[in-house]
């Protein structure tokens, strides 16, 4: 977690701290992680972050083989009502989650906003870290 979070603080620090057109540049980003587009034409300043991303959005890959989802929301869920008071269905459940973590994939959704980018600029704002190099 802290990784994404290093990763992600360094590539708003690099688009700058502003709420306009950062915005724009960071949703490319996150596209070009997701869809394993070129990331070319992003900032050189920005190589070290994306390839961190890049490295662990590779992960979703088992996660939806396992799982058939990669939405710790559907999974929470999914953890939330099953019976681990039953040993086998707990013992499933462990070998199903053994090595699988959910990391931010830079996107958040209230409503039909994505107010992910506000959150890292606060987080920024809260804890500025040290941009990767």
């Amino acid at each position: 977690m802290t990784l994404t979070r290093c990763a992600h603080q360094t590539l708003m620090q690099t688009l700058g701290n502003g709420p306009n057109g950062q915005d724009a540049v960071w949703h490319r980003a996150m596209d070009a992680i997701a869809s394993g587009s070129d990331t070319a034409m992003m900032p050189a300043q920005c190589k070290s972050a994306l390839a961190v991303l890049r490295a662990l959005h590779a992960r979703t890959t088992e996660a939806r083989r396992r799982l058939e989802t990669t939405s710790p929301r559907l999974l929470a869920t999914a953890l939330l009502m099953a019976n681990r008071a039953d040993p086998q269905i707990n013992e499933s459940a462990t070998v199903l989650m053994d090595g699988i973590r959910l990391l931010p994939l830079g996107r958040l959704h209230n409503g039909p906003t994505d107010i992910y980018p506000a959150l890292v600029r606060e987080w920024l704002d809260a804890d500025p870290q040290p941009v990767m190099t």
